[in-house]
């Protein structure tokens, strides 16, 4: 059995870069069959007049579709953590179309959790800056380079509707990889990975809730065997800004060097996604970042992604402590509070 600090993850799911040179294994597409199935599905009542959250994989199925959305599924669950959906018809449905389109291929991978204090369960990684404002601390709104990072779900969607005039290139890194190169080179630094941080809650935390948490979150975690990865540097170093803590010249030096291991050439995964395709990941063993990017000035035109945050049809065990917030509902990711917003320009960490 994987024992956590002392033996490598094995397996498909520890990739590296220069395995997809040629990136086409990561690619599943949908052939004409397929895209007119979906044609079919959005015809039909309900789907057609149904709000984007009310759609189930029942509804959204079709013998010509659900095939290929299983060897996302499996591939996500079972093998390497990536896959990219390619040719979903965005250019012939508008974004509210779109959404439900889009639901509909997540309601066969898990299910869709609200993503900011603002109850968004369909997140629009759009630019939201008005001149002369900050970028906000939640950067799915802004345009800046993001670091790479695991979100608050299981499983991670993100759709390009429309690019950006420059930039925004998306990075993937497997965490397994990462964790296997620190373990041969630095071991002596996996007590701190093993240990982590307390996480800052940005003002998006439920009534009452602590607005740091009051536990430690493990960068790297094992739960029954299975290794999984937690890390957003960004919002644990605002933690320990507010509680007044330093980083010890260790933990400091253990940081960089992940840092530097996951943006190493051989380990990071550079793919610029097109109109209509979807990139699927499993959030406990794949990060990702973006590239800043230039956009349109024409609103019509501007970057748009759609994000989906979800809850995994097989659970994968993990430990109790991995999450930021413990929300009301159960459910992963972070409950609507009414009356507040996704973190403000306060809560971004420097060079965040």
């Amino acid at each position: 059995m994987f024992q956590l600090g002392e033996s490598p993850v094995a397996g498909a799911t520890a990739w590296k870069a220069p395995e997809f040179a040629d990136p086409a294994p990561l690619y599943i597409a949908l052939g004409d069959r397929e895209r007119a199935a979906i044609d079919q599905i959005m015809a039909a009542s309900p789907v057609k007049d149904a709000p984007f959250r009310d759609i189930t994989r029942d509804m959204f199925s079709h013998p010509d579709l659900d095939g290929t959305l299983a060897r996302v599924f499996a591939e996500i669950t079972q093998g390497r953590g990536l896959a990219v959906l390619r040719g979903i018809p965005v250019e012939r449905y508008d974004v509210a179309d779109i959404e439900r389109i889009y639901w509909g291929i997540g309601s066969h991978l898990g299910f869709g959790h609200s993503q900011s204090a603002r109850g968004d369960h369909m997140g629009h990684v759009l630019d939201e800056t008005k001149p002369g404002e900050r970028q906000s601390a939640r950067g799915y709104l802004s345009r800046r380079h993001l670091a790479l990072h695991t979100d608050l779900s299981e499983i991670v969607g993100l759709m390009c509707v429309r690019q950006a005039k420059a930039g925004g290139e998306s990075v993937f890194v497997s965490a397994p990889a990462v964790y296997n190169t620190v373990l041969a080179e630095h071991p002596e630094y996996m007590p701190v990975y093993m240990k982590g941080f307390p996480y800052h809650r940005r003002g998006e935390e439920a009534p009452g809730a602590e607005p740091i948490t009051p536990y430690d979150i493990p960068i790297f975690s094992a739960a029954d065997g299975v290794f999984s990865c937690f890390y957003v540097r960004g919002i644990f170093e605002v933690g320990l800004r507010d509680l007044q803590r330093d980083l010890t010249p260790l933990k400091s030096e253990a940081l960089d060097y992940l840092d530097a291991v996951m943006n190493r050439d051989d380990i990071c995964l550079h793919l610029q996604l097109e109109a209509g395709d979807a990139a699927f990941t499993n959030n406990r063993t794949v990060l990702h970042a973006r590239t800043e990017f230039e956009d349109w000035d024409e609103p019509d035109k501007k970057r748009l992604l759609l994000r989906l945050w979800l809850k995994s049809r097989e659970m994968r065990p993990v430990i109790d402590n991995i999450e930021i917030y413990r929300n009301a509902s159960g459910n992963l990711g972070i409950d609507y509070q009414p009356g507040q917003e996704p973190a403000t320009p306060e809560f971004r960490a420097p060079n965040y």
